[in-house]
């Protein structure tokens, strides 16, 4: 049955490619083809999820920042990724006057070339390879994961149809479990941004096909419910949200400024960090409602910053002495805020700050011995670290690291047994990692077989 569905899916994905590509773009690897809509100066262009590397984000943020926005564009910043590319190319097909043509993807290559690093002393996990295109039924054509719970469940959007026109696809909420994708009871047209412990997803629905605005919603109760428009509200998407219930909300107004509000008890306020903080990229929110970001001081320097919104305490999160640049890029439920502190381009700190702010080392990349440039960086609630989206140098770009502990880097795709030969890039992009380890990629979960240490 496998094999069957495995043909059946190959020869849909090709049907699509021929249908709705503008040019020749094969999308037989469908999580190397997911992306976001981001909104510069009029147009809207597509940015592919695995490609954004944090060079490019600084220098979107910076370009926002000189327009006078006050918060980053949550595509352009790396927080949004689920929409095909081939329903882009539609678009882009369909309205040339609104949207910015797609473009190939960068040739990445690929080399068998590794490089483990670590300490050969540390038991290392091992995890089996889960693949989703095998647990789709056939009425689903792609299914785009994006959250990765500690039950193990994936939360993500399946499609089920394209079009050349509007509404150029059909969305539903899916769930991925017990070796099976399902899609969700009364989810039509609701597309998943993030998904909570409590199984309440947090997305939009498109309410404008042709200029993609959409309108911020949750998905609970086997119901949508739609979440009330800040005033001039024209546009807007929950990017993220944690199990009590809390969401932050990406807002566009009628002048196309971005705007972030909670979304709590029923009721939307705008996010304020306060007079004295630059605009701000959010990037992770725990379970007690703290966000952190990244700022600029200056316009020269990058920040992190966690907030507390119960206080409005902003506290800066500064890289060591011998860096410029730190980034917070997330928060667990124990506190602890995950990031870099880096030199651009060049050496790169990977760890966390306490709750008392102090920063410390799990890693140090971008020297001779390790000169690995990455660019996401995912944790759980262990402090456990996948380090991915690798740029530099070309013989790593395939590779993503597993950090189980302080000093300790292991190549991730030599812990993986029953892995497809067929599969393009498969470590190159990994979205998640849950208390128990597994790790989710858009292709496959990986499901830890080993006890190895935390």
């Amino acid at each position: 049955m496998n094999n069957i569905k495995k043909g059946f899916t190959a020869t849909v994905m090709a049907a699509m490619a021929i249908c709705l590509f503008p040019f020749q773009m094969a999308l037989a690897d469908p999580g190397s083809e997911m992306g976001c809509i981001a909104r510069e100066q009029g147009s809207k262009r597509f940015v592919r999820s695995d490609q954004l590397d944090r060079k490019n984000i600084m220098e979107s943020m910076q370009a926002q920042r000189l327009q006078g926005a006050r918060t980053a564009d949550p595509c352009l910043s790396g927080q949004l990724k689920n929409i095909p590319a081939a329903a882009y190319a539609k678009l882009a097909e369909k309205y040339p006057d609104k949207y910015q043509p797609l473009e190939e993807p960068g040739k990445i290559g690929s080399s068998l070339e590794k490089s483990a690093g670590g300490s050969a002393k540390h038991k290392a996990p091992q995890y089996s390879y889960n693949g989703f295109l095998q647990a789709m039924p056939p009425e689903i054509l792609l299914f785009a994961p994006v959250s990765l719970k500690n039950d193990d469940r994936v939360y993500g959007i399946a499609f089920t149809e394209f079009f050349d026109g509007p509404p150029f696809f059909t969305a539903y909420a899916a769930v991925f479990k017990d070796e099976a994708v399902t899609i969700l009871k009364n989810s039509k047209g609701f597309n998943v941004n993030v998904a909570n412990a409590r199984g309440t997803l947090g997305g939009y629905i498109i309410t404008d096909s042709e200029n993609f605005f959409t309108q911020a919603a949750l998905f609970y109760g086997k119901k949508i419910h739609l979440i009330p428009r800040l005033p001039g509200e024209i546009s807007s998407q929950v990017i993220l949200l944690n199990d009590p219930g809390v969401a932050i909300i990406s807002s566009l107004d009628e002048n196309f400024n971005e705007r972030l509000a909670l979304y709590k008890n029923g009721r939307v306020t705008l996010l304020d960090f306060g007079p004295d903080i630059p605009p701000v990229s959010v990037s992770g929110m725990n379970n007690q409602g703290i966000i952190v970001g990244i700022t600029s001081i200056d316009g020269r320097v990058d920040r992190g910053i966690r907030f507390d919104p119960r206080t409005k305490v902003v506290t800066i999160l500064e890289p060591q002495p011998t860096e410029p640049h730190s980034w917070a890029v997330g928060i667990n439920n124990r506190g602890d805020v995950l990031g870099y502190s880096f030199i651009g381009g060049g050496i790169e700190r990977i760890g966390v700050w306490d709750a008392k702010g102090k920063f410390h080392t799990y890693f140090v990349e971008g020297t001779p011995e390790f000169p690995t440039i990455s660019n996401r960086l995912k944790f759980n609630d262990n402090n456990t670290i996948v380090i991915t989206l690798v740029t530099n140098p070309p013989n790593e770009r395939d590779n993503s690291y597993l950090v189980p502990k302080p000093g300790v880097r292991l190549n991730i795709a030599d812990l993986v047994t029953g892995m497809p030969p067929d599969l393009s890039f498969p470590f190159s992009f990994l979205q998640g990692i849950n208390n128990h380890g597994n790790i989710l990629s858009f292709e496959f979960l990986l499901e830890r077989i080993g006890q190895g240490h935390h």
